[in-house]
């Protein structure tokens, strides 16, 4: 899914007219540390201030303009919303302004609607199966899981890859299947030479799955 589906273009900016004051009121609204700043007559992002700016400010009144403002950190509406989520992480945001190529403010993307996004990618709420299976560097294909996964009649509602974090590390492949019970499936991967590192079924599958989107959105949570 790419940013400009979940824009929400009703959020006001803040602009360098606006006081202290206003800005902290603004923050504490949308429980967020950042607020991006737009030209009102341009309608152009030129800047972002931070909780920190604010809190350091002894005068309410003192307007916008007259802090340092920080460069804006933003995303195009053609980006997709994984772009958008590694922004966030990087900077530990909950609101990315969104703008067009004339850097042009047209909305924002929160943090609370792309954690729903993730939820749906993933079918956290449908019924069905989790498996995790670890794969070493030089045997990962995932075309190939697919293949044998899916010669069991078991569909893939979604899929997670968590990356080797060091060199003697594997990758660790979770997948959200439709069937509600994934032994079949964990014997043929098996006798393919993966190792199962975990798999649930059915009632539990609620809990393991959002287990395993925790790992994926943990770091937007912030």
């Amino acid at each position: 899914m790419i940013v400009e589906k979940i824009i929400n273009s009703d959020f006001l900016p803040l602009n360098p007219a606006d006081t202290v004051a206003q800005a902290r009121e603004r923050m504490e609204t949308w429980q967020t540390g950042l607020l991006p700043v737009v030209e009102k007559t341009t309608g152009k992002l030129i800047g972002q201030i931070l909780s920190e700016q604010l809190s350091d400010s002894a005068d309410a009144n003192a307007t916008v303009s007259s802090l340092d403002l920080d460069t804006p950190v933003a995303v195009y509406p053609h980006h997709h919303i994984f772009e958008a989520a590694r922004l966030m992480l990087a900077h530990e945001i909950r609101l990315l302004p969104v703008v067009d190529s004339e850097q042009t403010f047209i909305g924002v993307v929160e943090k609370k609607r792309i954690l729903e996004i993730f939820s749906e990618m993933f079918n956290i709420s449908e019924q069905g199966s989790v498996i995790s299976v670890e794969v070493s560097p030089s045997d990962y294909s995932l075309s190939h899981l697919v293949h044998l996964i899916e010669s069991e009649s078991a569909r893939i509602l979604g899929v997670a890859v968590e990356a080797p974090k060091g060199r003697n590390e594997n990758f660790l492949v979770s997948f959200k299947l439709s069937v509600k019970d994934s032994s079949i499936v964990s014997q043929t991967l098996r006798r393919h030479g993966y190792q199962i590192r975990s798999e649930t079924h059915s009632e539990l599958i609620q809990f393991d799955m959002s287990d395993r989107a925790k790992e994926l959105i943990r770091y937007l949570d912030v």
